[in-house]
């Protein structure tokens, strides 16, 4: 895998406009840069501006067949009427390009997708931390209810993995390789707290597999339902960015859609609106509460294993410093009962 700066990131994008049909020279403006590079465009079409949102993928994440299954999973999503993206087809069809054979950055996915009007992201991962959100309740239930209708309709499409994405298995988790890495690396993570984390990642092995992976509980799931991947429009909330969608627990997506306001002093408010708007959807039953615990920790884990790769970035350094107390309470937590 190369890493690109947003130059060779830029060049990438310029290309992929030609294929899909722009000239290379359209102005790009840079919305984000984190896993990949995304960048807006607006094209003129027919006395009309239409504006756009390219994705340059990060090189190696997916294959092209991980990255097809991921674009089929939200467009089985849309035809069911989830709030989620519009993807473009790419002229031979898939709904993404490749790009770079000749560049030295090497062979680059990218997806072009119509720009959805919005006031901002649900919230900010920051903000429930610290306890500044100031976001209502109601708007959890909304969140919720978004999350239990995309499980809803994956079922009601009959959509099925084309490709293996099982990231967010008992493996993925808790397993001895989990999928983004060991969170037990994590230099700062010792003693007491150190021996109170390993000893609940055995719990939260115990309890999931006693759970089970029936239907009404695992399958497809978008599994990076945070704050900043949830936009707020005139029509209601969009869920977007699918890049870590896989086959997983569908609490999941409540604890990650959570996770950052486990320190908030709202936080019983906004996890009962939460719950509340997905059972409005799609009924829980008492295992369902019971296991989301060990779930919400699980979920917790994961920034670690992430957070040991990137060290001196400055998310990595934050959710050291900031989150990794309120991950090893929960662990004492979890432990505890």
């Amino acid at each position: 895998m190369t890493s690109v700066d947003l130059t060779a990131a830029t060049t990438l994008a310029r290309e992929a406009l030609e294929t899909f049909g722009f000239a290379a020279d359209t102005p790009l403006v840079l919305l984000k840069n984190r896993e990949n590079f995304v960048f807006s465009l607006t094209s003129d079409e027919r006395g009309t501006p239409v504006r756009y949102v390219l994705r340059v993928h990060r090189q190696g994440y997916h294959s092209d067949a991980e990255l097809g299954c991921e674009l089929d999973f939200v467009r089985a999503l849309h035809s069911e009427g989830v709030a989620v993206p519009s993807f473009i087809a790419a002229p031979d069809g898939r709904g993404f390009c490749t790009v770079g054979r000749v560049h030295p950055a090497g062979l680059h996915q990218v997806d072009l997708q119509l720009h959805l009007d919005n006031h901002g992201n649900f919230g900010e991962e920051r903000a429930g931390v610290d306890g500044s959100a100031t976001i209502d309740p109601a708007d959890f239930a909304t969140l919720g209810r978004l999350a239990a209708q995309v499980h809803d309709a994956t079922e009601r499409s009959g959509y099925t993995m084309a490709v293996p994405r099982d990231d967010w298995d008992l493996d993925g988790l808790v397993g001895t390789n989990p999928a983004w890495g060991d969170p037990l690396r994590i230099v700062e993570l010792v003693g007491d707290d150190r021996v109170a984390v390993e000893t609940a990642i055995g719990r939260i092995r115990e309890q999931l597999s006693a759970y089970g992976t029936p239907a009404n509980r695992f399958g497809p799931i978008h599994s990076d339902l945070t704050p900043e991947n949830v936009l707020r429009t005139d029509d209601g909330l969009v869920l977007i960015d699918f890049d870590d969608f896989a086959i997983g627990w569908h609490l999941f997506d409540l604890a990650t859609a959570i996770h950052f306001f486990t320190p908030h002093p709202r936080y019983a408010e906004y996890r009962d609106a939460l719950f509340a708007g997905y059972e409005a959807v799609r009924p829980l039953d008492p295992a369902d509460h019971t296991i989301f615990p060990a779930i919400l920790l699980a979920r917790s884990l994961t920034y670690f294993g992430w957070a040991a790769d990137r060290r001196g970035e400055d998310t990595a350094e934050w959710l050291v410093s900031e989150v990794l107390p309120h991950t090893v309470r929960l662990a004492r937590e979890l432990n505890a009962h």
